[in-house]
């Protein structure tokens, strides 16, 4: 999936691009409503409305009446920016914070419910894990294994790129929130109750100072 994300801080949009990309999703930034019309057309928006509210609200407008482009609205509010995405007909609004999975779920609704797109099994395996993305589900050997919802996310993040280490920063800022700044040991206690639960500390390998990756047992 490529999308558009209309955001004029580049503070929030780096790491939001970076989410994205971990579930090969594409997004081409552009900083005004000029670059976005003058954009080719991607497979949906990400639009912040940002400050300029009424510039902004007239080119949501002229994107929406392109066609059946499927957009989502990104927004600090959680009252009147809604409203005004019901008003302006577009598929989903979005108040911050919001964890990535989150809004990747709702991205792909929205560019289903506008054009079909080809089902993909949602149960991924990595030697006897498997990992059931509809269900949010995980089996171990084919035993259930519950997890919390950061638990869950923090694995579907790693397994993304099995082996590759992801920095602390990044899985802060994605599984939990940008700029997360929350208790210092928030990760490792979740990355400690991950690899209790999965019974083998040997899952998730920690790279000292720069970040964990998943690594299948031998």
């Amino acid at each position: 999936m490529r999308v558009l994300l209309v955001e004029e801080d580049v503070s929030v949009a780096t790491p939001l691009i970076d989410g994205l990309a971990r579930y090969g999703i594409i997004a081409d930034h552009v900083t005004t409503g000029a670059a976005a019309l003058a954009a080719a057309p991607p497979d949906l928006v990400l639009f912040d409305l940002g400050r300029r509210e009424t510039e902004r609200v007239e080119v949501c407008r002229k994107l929406r009446a392109g066609g059946t482009m499927p957009m989502i609205l990104l927004t600090g509010r959680r009252g009147p920016d809604r409203t005004l995405g019901r008003d302006l007909g577009v598929e989903d609004c979005l108040a911050s914070p919001y964890p990535v999975p989150e809004l990747v779920a709702r991205m792909r609704a929205a560019v289903g419910r506008v054009r079909p797109v080809p089902v993909e099994d949602p149960v991924r395996t990595y030697g006897p894990l498997a990992i059931d993305t509809r269900s949010r589900q995980i089996r171990l050997h084919g035993v259930p294994i519950p997890l919390a919802p950061k638990e869950y996310d923090l694995l579907v993040l790693l397994a993304a790129d099995p082996g590759a280490v992801v920095a602390r920063r990044h899985i802060l800022d994605t599984v939990w929130e940008p700029d997360f700044l929350g208790p210092g040991k928030t990760l490792d206690f979740h990355v400690a109750s991950l690899r209790s639960k999965l019974g083998n500390a040997g899952w998730i390998e920690n790279r000292r100072g720069v970040g964990f990756r998943l690594v299948v047992p031998a």
